[in-house]
């Protein structure tokens, strides 16, 4: 499984932004965030802080990772998106 190692451009506000320039599988190399795309696209994405989006989270569910937002200009190119795992070892 070959993934292409991407570095991502950094914007305001958090926010990072790859031009993929061809179909194929490419691998974020600061969040570890996979995207598989059928055609070039542009991809946005930021990590947001769950203290907005907490209270959605209904037990028995908790908070377990990352929470990311994603953007794409051209959404039927981008056909999956692989999140990186978290794992807590504590207790």
């Amino acid at each position: 499984d070959q993934k292409e190692q991407v570095t991502p451009r950094k914007l305001a506000g958090g926010q990072h932004v790859v031009q993929l320039d061809a179909e194929g599988t490419y691998q974020c190399s600061l969040t570890g965030l996979i995207f598989e795309v059928t055609e070039a696209v542009k991809i946005t994405y930021s990590l947001l802080s769950w203290s907005k989006y907490a209270n959605l989270v209904k037990k028995p569910w908790i908070v377990g990772g990352p929470l990311f937002d994603v953007r794409c200009d051209s959404s039927c190119a981008l056909t999956s998106i692989q999140f990186p795992h978290s794992l807590c070892l504590g207790g």
